[in-house]
């Protein structure tokens, strides 16, 4: 089941706020709009209505409600209320026009007191903390919204306190600190239970689940938790909610490797889905169940879920589902032996996933177009009013047209030269990422040509069953090494995972001539951070082939990654013959092998600086003892936080 890990989920706490035609229909309030009524009236209409469309998730209608309304203040010289303020205030926000938002709202807070209308300012305050929080002003936002918390607790606004707490749980996922955000749930469930708010409730237990899944891996208070959820999801009898738990409740089970169990929730999660047709969920079951019947090896009913999972995800457009499951069809043909199948799987992932981020990137692409789109037009029609108003004045509007001309001809001339450096700075950056990118290829078949002569090795000593198995790892290796070279940075686990193998095949190569321990700081976040591709590995090569193999005794090779200010260091330490004796054989040997590995990565390192705007570096100390024999060498790498 894919857990999409994003740093910014929010839901939208829009306001429900206390007008006297709060209960209308949208309908309803349309035909008050056609009756015969008094302007202060209307513009009321006008104010409930825009924030009925807000509700409803129609911001294009929910715009016109507003500019009616502003029009009609400015034709009849009414007073603006506040609520319709607000109404902008929240349009911005669906914009994220955040600054233009908290600046509606300040205006907001001149109209509304504290004194006069309690609920309704402290419904502001949620909504003011909310736009701090996505402006990525997060000591402002806990600021505001512990203030609205005290300020609803001492005049028992306690429909506010779930939305309040919410947010601040909210704020401190995005500062990384979970128990702030546990503390602010559970303080939202309890409040929602009083208040008898059961959707609200079911929300908090459900991201409480989430925070025991994802950030603690702590799967049965995980469990725990959805189970609650469920409680309440069955209360208000939401088919769509109760199959969504069960399939949080299942994939928990499944990583607690109780696959029985979590085989009995997907079913029962589809008893839920089916019914209403809930693709997603459908298609999530189904392919869950695929991949337990894959950990247990009864293939046959493994493909027939998955094919169920697949037919289902075409129908939803659901490329993030075909992306994963794909994926997981890869690796239960490579464990059957087929490569041929398990090669095609592989592409159809890459091509679903690779899908899936064009489609959001060309979101984004059209979302920015369309803004940009909208605001050149009303700059454009703002200039033409302007000019209009102005004409009576031409007089005036002569010699200030001339300086308009001079000022706009020395802006334009200044961004003329502005958009050239922008221009060559990103040629720089595109040619030293396609540099990096050449580096790359070129340094895997230098790594892959080193394994072979490993597995070449145990094929002259006929050894067939250390040729089995050193080609065994070596095609997990290579399935490894292939996949991150397609990227400039992958995750610090990745990495790891890659050179733990290499290790491995070479501990394996020399007859355990070596021992290796690698060690990771409990601050560094495996999963999150990344590091340039194929980093560490050179060095750690460069260590055995250069100084162990060539001790007579045993040897180790030490790999230690500490987090440190604002980077990571990686250690490389080992007690080998030295740089020293290592470049004598070299040279009584006349080989002209040059670390090729070592040289590419610094070079890499050259544009990973460039690329990043960082500063990376490499440290060598030759380790000796009192009487200066060498003792081995350690480098170490300093590499920027790449997030």
């Amino acid at each position: 089941m894919g857990n999409r890990i994003i740093g910014l989920i929010l839901i939208a706490f829009l306001p429900i706020m206390a007008f006297t035609q709060k209960d209308a229909t949208l309908d309803s309030l349309q035909h008050i709009l056609k009756s015969n009524i008094h302007d202060t009236t209307r513009l009321n209409t006008l104010v409930n209505i825009a924030h009925a469309y807000l509700l409803a998730r129609q911001p294009g209608n929910a715009e016109h409600a507003i500019k009616e309304g502003f029009d009609l203040a400015d034709e009849k010289n009414l007073n603006i209320p506040y609520g319709l303020i607000w109404a902008k205030a929240h349009l911005h926000f669906n914009k994220r026009e955040i600054l233009d938002g908290l600046s509606e709202m300040e205006k907001v807070f001149e109209l509304l007191k504290p004194s006069e209308k309690k609920k309704e300012y402290a419904e502001a305050k949620n909504f003011y903390a909310q736009l701090y929080l996505y402006a990525g002003k997060f000591n402002k936002s806990i600021e505001i919204y512990q203030e609205n918390i005290d300020f609803a607790v001492t005049n028992k606004i306690y429909e506010v306190l779930p939305g309040a707490y919410s947010g601040l749980a909210y704020v401190y996922l995005n500062l990384n600190n979970t128990e702030e955000q546990r503390k602010n749930l559970m303080l939202m469930a309890d409040v929602a239970q009083k208040i008898d708010a059961d959707r609200t409730t079911a929300n908090a237990y459900l991201r409480l689940g989430d925070i025991g899944m994802s950030n603690d891996s702590n799967f049965s208070y995980a469990i725990e938790q959805y189970q609650k959820c469920l409680e309440f999801e069955k209360k208000l009898t939401d088919s769509a909610g109760i199959s969504f738990t069960l399939l949080r409740i299942g994939w928990n089970y499944y990583l607690k490797k109780e696959l029985d169990t979590a085989l009995d929730y997907f079913f029962y999660s589809l008893e839920y889905s089916i019914p209403i047709n809930r693709l997603t969920s459908i298609t999530n079951a189904y392919g869950n169940i695929g991949t337990i019947y894959r950990d247990k090896k009864d293939y046959s009913k493994a493909i027939d879920y998955y094919k169920k999972s697949i037919e289902y995800s075409y129908k939803a457009k659901d490329y993030y589902n075909l992306s994963w499951l794909y994926n997981d069809m890869s690796v239960m043909d490579t464990a059957q032996g087929n490569f041929k199948q398990a090669y095609l799987n592989h592409v159809l992932h890459k091509k679903f996933s690779d899908s899936l981020g064009m489609e959001r990137y060309n979101q984004g692409l059209a979302d920015a177009r369309t803004r940009y789109e909208s605001e050149n037009a009303e700059k454009e029609l703002e200039i033409v009013t302007i000019k209009l108003k102005q004409h009576k004045y031409f007089t005036y509007a002569f010699g200030g047209l001339i300086l308009l001309a001079i000022v706009m001809g020395l802006l334009i001339f200044r961004q003329i030269k502005l958009r050239n450096r922008q221009r060559i700075s990103e040629m720089n950056h595109k040619i030293s990422e396609v540099t990096q990118r050449n580096l790359r290829q070129q340094m895997n078949p230098h790594f892959i040509f080193n394994t072979l002569n490993s597995i070449q090795y145990y094929m002259y000593q006929h050894d067939k069953i250390a040729t089995n198995n050193y080609l065994t790892k070596f095609s997990s290796l290579m399935r490894q090494t292939l996949e991150n070279s397609q990227h400039t940075s992958i995750p610090i686990k990745d990495e790891l995972d890659a050179l733990e193998l290499y290790l491995e095949l070479e501990s394996f190569r020399f007859k355990e001539k070596f021992e290796y321990k690698i060690e990771v700081d409990e601050d560094i976040d495996i999963m999150l951070l990344k590091i340039p591709t194929m980093l560490i590995q050179p060095y750690v090569e460069n260590s055995i082939s250069h100084g162990l193999v060539n001790k007579e005794e045993k040897g180790w090779v030490n790999i230690d990654l500490k987090l440190s200010e604002n980077h990571l260091v990686c250690t490389i330490e080992d007690n080998g013959i030295g740089r020293e004796a290592a470049m004598g054989l070299k040279n009584g040997r006349q080989d002209s092998h040059n670390s090729l590995g070592t040289k590419i990565t610094e070079s890499r390192l050259n544009l990973v600086n460039s690329l990043y705007g960082k500063s990376m570096k490499i440290e060598y100390n030759d380790l000796k003892d009192k009487d200066g024999n060498a003792q081995g060498t350690r480098v170490v790498i300093h590499i920027p936080i790449i997030s």
